[in-house]
């Protein structure tokens, strides 16, 4: 698989998850006068993305190439050769999902982990 392919997978998916934890984080702010709360709703949000996006990995395979984000976002000269675009640009669809699967479940990890400390002092 081509290192412009990657890219372009990589930049789609950042984009959509950006997005995402954008949304996540305004929500944590609007509990920020209850801080365990906020803590346990983001690490609940982040956890139900990961979910999503190991979801969106596993049918990745299914999606039709040019009906891709990725697709559109190559130059027509780092577009792969028909026969093996499916293939390559599902493949690397599925790594950017579980690359940002795996990064929401660490965000997870460290906001819940922060909820159940502060419970533990009584905020």
């Amino acid at each position: 698989m081509s290192p412009e392919v990657r890219q372009a997978a990589h930049i789609s998916t950042a984009r959509g998850c950006g997005f995402v934890a954008l949304g996540i984080v305004t929500l944590m702010i609007g509990f920020v006068y209850q801080p365990s709360l906020s803590l346990r709703m983001g690490g609940t949000c982040f956890l139900i993305a990961a979910l999503i996006l190991v979801l969106k990995a596993r049918r990745a395979p299914r999606r039709p190439f040019r009906d891709t984000e990725v697709w559109l976002l190559l130059d027509e000269q780092h577009r792969p050769n028909r026969a093996f675009a499916q293939t390559a640009i599902a493949h690397a669809r599925a790594e950017a999902f579980y690359h940002f699967a795996h990064v929401a479940a660490l965000l997870a990890v460290v906001l819940l982990g922060g909820a159940v400390v502060m419970g533990l002092f009584g905020h």
